[in-house]
């Protein structure tokens, strides 16, 4: 990995309707689920080499949560950076048609943390979802090749109100969004040709049809619902009656379950 720099790229404010900014009080909410149980995972995880990246609007610079959530992270001596150019991938969830102007605003700030290195892994992380401890481990495992990507399929969802554990299931042709894309360093670094190297990439559902994707194992993500998810539930509504989502499957309970969270760094 001495050529690699493996980034965990977090999407926090910019993302989905009321363009990507729900209020301060969901902002609250969101660095307490972030805190929680995203951090611990990336803090528990057992290879220490990667940098966290928080990416926010602009208008997020100023804003007080922010800048003490950056203080915060910083005196844990965690690598971390924050960039406040928009996510910087398409939005699925809300139409937008100026991502390279994002990547434009956005890739300059990464020049000191790539640096000379000549590949760079992207995780894409959820702020309220959580890896595995040893899943960047096998992540920086795997070789570099162009248009190479690493997926994720089965894994668990917790339920942080009621505190239930269970395995998440997705079906064929839905990819979950936990997923690693290979780019050399100076296609990641250039805003047209980054913009490029994802042309045709506008949902997490894409991955498999443009890349080469390589599967890793089960069970070394995890989904978080908290009642205030953008389309992740624990349960859905249904002519009125309350029913299981259906990529839920078996519940995990007892010594299964406090393993599992232990190995989330959640215990």
């Amino acid at each position: 990995m001495k050529d690699t720099i493996h980034l965990i790229q977090i999407p926090f404010t910019g993302l989905g309707l009321q363009n990507g900014y729900r209020g301060d009080e969901w902002l609250r909410h969101r660095i307490e689920i972030f805190k929680n149980y995203t951090l611990k995972s990336l803090l528990n995880q057992t290879e220490k080499r990667f940098v966290t990246w928080l990416c926010f609007r602009e208008k997020e610079k100023t804003n007080l949560q922010v800048i003490e959530l950056f203080a915060y992270l910083t005196s844990l001596n965690f690598p971390v950076i924050f960039t406040f150019g928009g996510i910087v991938f398409w939005d699925d969830k809300y139409p937008n048609d100026n991502l390279l102007e994002r990547l434009k605003i956005t890739l300059p700030e990464l020049k000191n943390i790539v640096g000379n290195k000549k590949y760079v892994y992207e995780t894409i992380l959820a702020s309220d979802d959580m890896y595995h401890k040893d899943a960047f481990k096998t992540i920086q495992q795997q070789e570099f090749r162009e248009q190479k990507a690493l997926v994720h399929w089965k894994g668990f969802i917790l339920n942080q109100e009621t505190g239930q554990l269970a395995e998440w299931k997705p079906i064929e042709n839905h990819l979950p969004p936990f997923y690693t894309i290979m780019y050399p360093a100076d296609v990641f670094m250039n805003p047209e040709k980054h913009f490029e190297y994802m042309k045709g990439y506008k949902s997490h559902e894409d991955i498999e049809r443009l890349f080469d994707c390589v599967k890793l194992p089960d069970y070394r993500y995890c989904v978080v619902t908290h009642g205030k998810n953008i389309s992740t539930t624990w349960q859905w509504h249904r002519l009125f009656k309350l029913i299981r989502h259906p990529f839920i499957g078996r519940e995990f309970k007892g010594e299964k379950k406090e393993k599992w969270l232990r190995e989330f760094g959640v215990i």
